[in-house]
């Protein structure tokens, strides 16, 4: 019988054949849009600017998104991985309680423009990547284990998802693909205490992790051998990190490529835990409540999240990410202005309106939908209003395509990208997918970069 890291290798030799649905597709595309404007977003943020700083330029290769300085691929995905991670804003997959924006397109970005590929090749990869996320942790169970046993799932199941990306899109055979699956999962993890605690380097874990994946497939490829039972040996991936023994039913079948359907953005600056109270509190902001006669409040909140570290701190904020993970701070904060950027998180944590109402917030766990939400404020004149999210519904967590390009056009507005040429970038790449146009990658990026006039430096 053959195990899941053989048969996780058997899945991604062949994915290149495997025939992917127009909305499949479309939704890959938003990904890749979405973490464009993010990138652009988080130019100015230390962290990131620090990793861009490691990184050593090179002839050719991939381009950084920061400066366009073409870099090693292994280097253009730990640098753009890490901006990518930058404002904690990058997308959700449910079941794996990952971000794969910053772990697989950092992967398939730098391979694809590396190795000449086609737009249409790059997402591919991509899917590849964010579906196998989905399957390691598919139904949360291996997930939840890890984070019980303080492993961030976003590095930890990343540089395996990041290496299937590789694995696709450097076309490797079958025994190839285990073995970048198997080395993936042989050196991987990140600890949940930067979040805890709210210091910097959970922007580098997933960096990391994207370099890792793309190491992986390039050792893979060269011929480096890795343990043919790496997931679920005796001493594996498994048993190591999250303490079975066996592994989980749910790993029987394969990765399903419609999950990409269900991919969630983060509209706010705020752990994808928060979105749906936070979404609750901007619907009571648009009523036009006066902050200042607020009484008390309750949030209800999924049970895990409520959990999840970081998510019922209530101050002091001395850390920007505390801000971040913070739900009473990130429900506080939108009733006060009815918006949530990263920029609040370090301009406002002292702000006393907003620290006055995180006091007077309690986080209720409910044991109901994942995505939803309540809000009950009590003013202090005894009246209560109170607001109802259901996340699972919203154009705001789940984009149509109109959305995806509002977002990055706004995002690509902020940082000085003409509206008419922003506008038409996104709109050629979804014609050209549509249409089945073989574009090349290189010539995307080119485009990409020359938005916000980093051509020069390219």
């Amino acid at each position: 019988m053959t195990g899941p890291t053989r048969a996780l290798g058997a899945y991604l030799s062949d994915f290149s054949a495997k025939k992917l649905s127009a909305a499949v597709g479309e939704r890959a595309l938003k990904c890749l849009l979405d973490a464009m404007g993010l990138i652009v977003a988080a130019r100015g943020e230390p962290t990131a600017r620090a990793a861009l700083a490691l990184a050593q330029p090179a002839d050719r290769g991939a381009r950084s998104w920061l400066s366009g300085t073409y870099l090693a691929p292994t280097e253009a995905a730990f640098a753009n991985g890490v901006a990518l991670h930058a404002h904690f804003q990058d997308d959700t997959d449910h079941d794996s309680w990952t971000h794969p924006g910053s772990l697989i397109v950092p992967a398939a970005a730098a391979l694809g423009e590396a190795g000449n590929l086609t737009l249409a090749e790059v997402l591919r990869g991509l899917v590849a990547g964010y579906i196998t996320l989905n399957w390691l942790g598919r139904q949360e169970e291996v997930a939840r284990k890890l984070i019980q046993r303080g492993f961030r799932t976003s590095p930890t199941f990343g540089t395996i998802g990041a290496a299937a990306t590789a694995a696709v899109m450097l076309r490797l055979p079958e025994a190839q693909a285990a073995s970048a699956v198997a080395i993936a999962a042989s050196s991987t993890a990140g600890t949940l205490e930067p979040v805890r605690s709210g210091s910097d380097e959970w922007r580098v874990q997933n960096g990391r992790a994207a370099q890792g994946g793309v190491i992986a497939g390039l050792l893979a490829q060269a011929g480096v051998e890795g343990a043919p039972e790496a997931l679920e040996g005796a001493r594996g991936f498994l048993f190591a990190l999250a303490g079975m023994s066996e592994p989980p039913a749910c790993w029987a079948t394969p990765p399903d490529a419609d999950v990409m359907l269900s991919i969630m953005v983060k509209p706010f600056a705020t752990l994808g835990d928060n979105m749906p109270a936070v979404i609750a509190a901007q619907m009571l902001h648009q009523q036009g409540i006066d902050t200042d006669a607020i009484g008390r409040m309750e949030v209800t909140l999924w049970r895990p999240y409520t959990e999840y570290p970081g998510t019922s701190f209530k101050g002091p904020y001395v850390r920007q990410v505390q801000t971040q993970a913070s739900t009473a701070f990130a429900v506080s904060a939108m009733l006060c202005h009815g918006e949530l950027t990263y920029e609040m998180g370090l301009n406002l944590r002292e702000d006393p309106r907003i620290l006055n109402l995180v006091q007077r917030a309690t986080i209720l766990p409910h044991d109901g939908h994942a995505l939803d939400s309540r809000l009950t404020i009590w003013l202090k004149d005894g009246r209560e209003l109170s607001a109802e999210a259901h996340a699972s519904t919203s154009p705001l967590v789940f984009p149509t395509r109109e959305r995806a390009e509002s977002v990055f056009l706004g995002r690509m507005g902020r940082a000085g990208a003409p509206a008419a040429r922003a506008e038409a970038f996104a709109a050629d790449l979804f014609k050209a997918l549509a249409e089945g146009r073989d574009v090349p990658f290189r010539d995307v990026i080119a485009s990409y970069l020359g938005l916000t006039a980093l051509q020069a430096a390219a």
